[in-house]
Parts: C-alpha cells; structure tokens; sequence
C-alpha cells in the first residue's frame, strides 16, 4: 500500500495527471487559478502573510478539486497541504466548525491515499477511480448521521463562543459524510460538496462584509469551489462507468 503513498507525493505522477486532464477541466482549472490570482491583487492581501497563506491554500484547493474530479489518487498530495494551510487561516478567523472541519479532512485525505490505492489495484484500469452508486438504506444512514453530528457541533460552538454557529456546525457535518463517500468512490459525495459550498459561500460573504482576514481570497474560493462541485456532478453521474 505504500506504493499509493509514493505514486500520490510523486512529482512526475502529479505532472502527468495534470498534463492528461481533459480540456473541459484544464479551461475550468486555467479560469479558477485567474480568478484567484486576480482577487488576491485587487483585495490587496498580499499585504499580510495571512492573504500570502490563503493564496497558496485557494491554488492547491483548486488542484485538488480538477484532479478529484477525474478521479485521480494524486489529488490527495494537493487536498493534504491544502488542509494545513486552511487549519492556519480557521484559526485566524475563529471559525470553530471550520477548523474541526479541515483536521478531519487532513486525517482522512492521508486515509484516503490507502483506501484508493487498494481499489485502484482491484479495477482493470488503474488510471482513475470509477464511481459507485449509494443503495436506499445508505442513504438513510448518511442523512442520520448529517442531523446527529449538526446537533453535536452545534452544542460545541456555542460553548467555544465560534462565529456564525448555526451556519458554521453545517461544514463538519457535511464535510464528513462528503469525505466518507469519496473515500468509497460514492458519486452522491458531488451533493454533499455542493451543499457544503453553499453554506461555505455564506459565511465567507458574511466574513467578507466584516473585512476579516483572507476574506476576499475565500469568498472568491467558495465560489469557484461551487461551480466545480458542480461539474464534479456532471462528470462522476453523467460520463464515467459505475463500479459494480
């Protein structure tokens, strides 16, 4: 299994898997990357080393998301430095669900290079992973789940004094069922993401309104993070096979 790790953190497999995406993801990753680069000069947060942090976390972020798209393993080494950066700027802005948030995704993205190595080993290509389909009673136990683990955030955010809680303990709940289906290759994890992106986007404008740090930077992600969910969709129920 610790050949995945390898191929993950390789740099000539990164260079490759960017280099083969498809042109639809190339333009839409070309576009996101400008944007990004294009609010962090106008917000003129490269005046704090905060604005240099969110800079580096919205490119990776935006990495991560194309190659999770194609369903690459390689977008792990992206989503892993990504979760780091973002643990800083949380702090910074004390978004409480935000950052219980980005510490899970930084423990299961590091779980999901084994998961993924393993399936890939066990499809007859081993170039991307192909999607699965959630059964009736899975779903039920994802929406469970959702509602149990907002009622316990929640609990916590109002004792930790966080900001926006009713909106803020959505992400950790969202964020970890999103994780678990893209860990088992589930196509359903596009409608988890695209809800998290939304609620995301809300706190970011509502964060943006206050001048808080990195905020311009953020919001201009979430936004990106959105239309790419999106696709992620389009792509994961409409062009690659299921898995049986």
């Amino acid at each position: 299994m610790w050949d995945a790790v390898q191929k993950t953190f390789s740099w000539r497999e990164n260079a490759l898997d960017l280099r083969h995406l498809q042109l639809a993801t190339k333009l839409l990753l070309t576009i996101n990357l400008v944007i990004i680069l294009v609010v962090f000069a106008i917000s003129r947060e490269f005046t704090s080393l905060i604005g240099w942090l969110s800079l580096a976390a919205s490119v990776f972020s935006v990495i991560n998301l194309m190659l999770c798209d194609e369903g690459k393993i390689t977008n792990y080494s992206w989503g892993i430095f990504e979760s780091i950066l973002f643990l800083v700027i949380d702090w910074q802005n004390r978004l409480i669900g935000d950052l219980a948030t980005n510490l899970y995704y930084l423990v299961t993205q590091t779980l999901g290079i084994f998961w993924w190595g393993k399936e890939l080993k066990q499809q007859t290509q081993q170039r991307f992973l192909q999607p699965r389909k959630l059964k009736k009673w899975q779903i039920g136990l994802v929406i469970t789940g959702l509602v149990l683990l907002y009622l316990i955030v929640l609990f916590f955010s109002k004792r930790l004094h966080g900001t926006q809680i009713y909106l803020d303990a959505c992400l950790l709940p969202l964020s970890v069922m999103g994780m678990l289906l893209m860990l088992g290759g589930y196509r359903s994890q596009w409608l988890i993401w695209i809800a998290w992106d939304v609620v995301s986007l809300i706190i970011w404008y509502r964060q943006f309104q206050v001048l808080s740090p990195a905020s311009a930077s953020m919001l201009a992600l979430e936004v990106i993070k959105l239309v790419n969910g999106i696709y992620g969709a389009y792509r994961w129920f409409g062009k690659q096979p299921l898995a049986s």
